[in-house]
């Protein structure tokens, strides 16, 4: 265990490699795979991280001849980057037979400012996501993300932290989410301000969250071309989480975790009221099982109850784990698994239990040639209507650094949405393959 003033020279030393590793990380962008098989649109409260060692991943580990250096403006260290892709898919509407096939390209700018100060921090981030498809315009996109996040530092490891951040996401064919015989995309507004204060006494973390989230789906249109209305789903979330940690020691610790989420619901005359609270509590730990694998692993119960008598209310099993396999120093295997209540988009369901886990392996081929290949499985069980959804994704990608200023990503990948009951939602299969280009400061 770290005395106080120990950890607070640990800091002072590493203070200049964190923020590279920082703007590492917001530059040099993760190779995973381009398609994944669903989203949660609310986040998933305090991010609980396995605590810092020696001891990397393949993606953590910085690579200070070729990460980008970012521009010095005055207190600011500014990190420039576009994206630009090509791709391909096979099934462009997520059709169980006669797929269509099409073509796209994204381009993707963004600048991201990070404080270089020795106490307190500012973070700030503008970034476009556009999509502009070859032969079905319908399925364009044209997302957005801005946010600030500022800490004031207290004293030692205790700190207040405010954020306010907006954008635009889109939930496709590939999201539980997704209505069925959508052909457009459905966009989404999300808001989001949020409080943060953390109290640090030796071992023992305390940390409190309160979170405003608004959520303003748009409109989108079937194969036929008619609207389907989505403003039912708009509502506000306000979300308060409570954490404890103690740390037994510098790479274990036990935690435990409560999430209140008030679901206020703007429209109620649709079919019923969504409106209600959801609690989510979890216990466990943070510790090495051997010098090379790293576990996080939480497990509890989680309720959501709703207003409206006549909606049954939903509650069973919750649990947060991974683990990661530092084979070699080239090699990770990362593990994780997740079960949560999602909100559903389908009439006359007030929402599903989403259970999911993924693989992925990463492999540094090259000091400039980083190898991906994920795994992705989830299963999706309506309430009140007779569905059950399964969702599964395998890709392949490579991240390869040319300089400081270029980064070339090929990946692959193959995905399959299965769906069964009186209730049946879409099934299909898709295959996407695409060729980015990254371009850096």
């Amino acid at each position: 265990m770290l005395l106080p003033s120990a950890r607070r020279a640990r800091r002072g030393r590493s203070a200049a490699s964190l923020l590279l590793a920082t703007g590492a990380l917001l530059t040099a962008g993760v190779p995973a795979a381009q398609a994944q098989i669903s989203q949660a649109v609310l986040d998933t409260g305090i991010p609980f991280d396995l605590p810092r060692t020696d001891r990397v991943t393949v993606l953590q580990r910085a690579h200070p001849e070729t990460d980008a250096l970012g521009v010095h403006a005055g207190a600011f260290l500014v990190f420039p980057r576009v994206d630009i892709a090509a791709n391909a898919t096979s099934n462009v509407f997520g059709a169980t037979s006669e797929p269509v096939s099409d073509a796209y390209a994204t381009l993707a700018p963004r600048l991201d400012a990070v404080s270089d100060w020795s106490r307190h921090q500012v973070q700030a981030h503008v970034r476009g996501n556009f999509r502009r498809f070859l032969d079905y315009s319908i399925k364009n996109e044209n997302g957005y993300d801005v946010g600030v996040d500022g800490r004031l530092d207290i004293i030692g490891d205790s700190n207040l932290r405010a954020a306010v951040n907006a954008d635009r996401i889109y939930i496709n064919q590939l999201s539980g989410d997704f209505p069925r015989f959508s052909a457009a995309s459905v966009p989404l507004d999300r808001q989001v301000s949020s409080l943060r204060g953390t109290y640090a006494l030796n071992r023992l973390q305390l940390i409190g969250d309160v979170n405003v989230t608004r959520l303003n789906y748009g409109d989108t249109r079937a194969l036929d071309g008619s609207i389907i209305d989505q403003d039912y789903l708009d509502r506000t979330a306000t979300r308060l989480t409570a954490r404890a940690e103690y740390n037994i020691s510098p790479v274990t610790s036990l935690f435990v975790q409560g999430i209140y989420t008030l679901h206020d619901y703007k429209a109620v005359n649709v079919d019923f009221d969504r409106s209600g609270n959801e609690l989510r509590v979890i216990g466990g730990a943070a510790f090495d099982l051997t010098p090379l694998i790293r576990t996080r692993i939480g497990v509890g119960y989680l309720t959501r109850q709703y207003d409206a008598a006549a909606v049954s209310n939903l509650s069973g099993l919750a649990f947060d784990a991974q683990l990661d396999y530092l084979v070699t120093q080239l090699t990770t295997i990362t593990l994780s698994a997740r079960r949560d209540i999602r909100d559903a988009i389908v009439i006359g369901s007030q929402g599903y239990t989403a259970s999911r886990a993924t693989a992925e392996v990463d492999h540094e081929l090259l000091r400039n040639l980083i190898l991906v290949a994920r795994a992705d499985f989830e299963k999706d069980d309506f309430a009140r209507i007779d569905r059950n959804d399964r969702l599964f994704h395998i890709g392949a990608s490579a991240l390869y650094t040319l300089n400081r200023s270029m980064v070339l990503t090929p990946s692959i990948d193959y995905s399959n949405r299965d769906s069964s009951g009186a209730q049946v939602g879409q099934r299909f299969n898709e295959l996407r393959a695409g060729l980015s280009l990254t371009l850096r400061r």
